[in-house]
């Protein structure tokens, strides 16, 4: 089947199920994942053959309901691959918002932790963007730790990330070795676990999406115990959920931090830097 083709056939079928951008989203990933290309680069093959064969395979596995990521083996993010699994969550668009706040108030050279580094997407992206970074990541799951070792292997910054096997802070001692802790942490509540879509729930790992019965217990955690790993002037950046800036702020004021928030493209506060009110006067 030619390409031009397939792109309509695949959006068509994937619209019985997904909003109509996410299915032209979906059929282009598929399309550059046989092609070997990006999906922008689909567009310049319109005329190539693909097979038919494995293209329905790709196509009958996502309409049961399987994350297309987990099927390809690759997700994208801030423009590149990598590599995801089930074990590790699916890279969101919304998290690159994390990125952009980093690139907005990080010095130019330093030292990070990624908390909960999962596949590695903070941390290898940051060390991309910032050259003169060195990066520790640490994780719960061994597996996740192998995703994240194939990521910085496959964007070449694996001399320069150093991955932890550990529980959250619990590896490292009360020493300020970072200029800036990272963090996409669990931030959902138990109760709204329950309403999220079935293909999250049954395929996407719960530990890293739960936090505890408000989704701020995580929060509170790096808020009290991380400051004590940031060297004079660092930072805490994380992500929040589309409903938490509030009850964060409020968290964060009654620790003694200042709060920098920055909205996705939805108008939502995405990410918070968070420094202790002391470095900022």
């Amino acid at each position: 089947m030619k390409v031009s083709s397939a792109l309509k056939f695949l959006t068509e079928a994937l619209t019985q199920k997904l909003p109509e951008d996410r299915a032209k989203r979906e059929a282009l990933e598929i399309l550059a994942h046989l092609l070997r290309v990006s999906p922008l680069n689909v567009w310049l093959k319109l005329e190539e053959e693909v097979p038919n064969e494995t293209l329905n395979h790709i196509l009958s596995r996502r309409l049961t309901g399987k994350p297309l990521p987990y099927i390809l083996g690759i997700a994208y993010f801030f423009g590149r691959p990598f590599y995801v699994e089930r074990g590790v969550l699916i890279p969101r668009p919304e998290t690159e918002v994390l990125i952009e706040h980093f690139l907005e108030v990080a010095p130019p050279q330093g030292v990070i932790l990624d908390l909960g580094i999962g596949s590695g997407i903070l941390a290898i992206t940051i060390l991309l963007e910032r050259p003169n970074y060195i990066a520790f990541g640490v994780d719960i799951s061994k597996e996740a730790l192998k995703v994240a070792q194939r990521n910085a292997n496959l964007h070449g910054v694996s001399s320069r990330l150093y991955l932890i096997l550990g529980d959250a802070l619990k590896p490292f001692k009360e020493k300020p070795l970072f200029t800036a802790i990272v963090s996409n942490p669990p931030y959902i509540s138990e109760e709204e676990f329950e309403t999220l879509d079935e293909e999250v729930r049954l395929f996407e790992p719960r530990v890293a999406l739960v936090s505890g019965e408000t989704g701020l217990e995580f929060y509170e955690l790096i808020l009290k115990h991380a400051p004590k790993l940031l060297q004079d002037g660092g930072f805490i950046l994380v992500e929040l959920g589309y409903n938490q800036g509030k009850p964060f702020y409020e968290l964060a004021k009654t620790l003694g931090y200042k709060v920098d928030f920055k909205k996705d493209l939805l108008g939502y506060q995405r990410s918070a830097v968070i420094w202790r009110e002391e470095n900022t006067s």
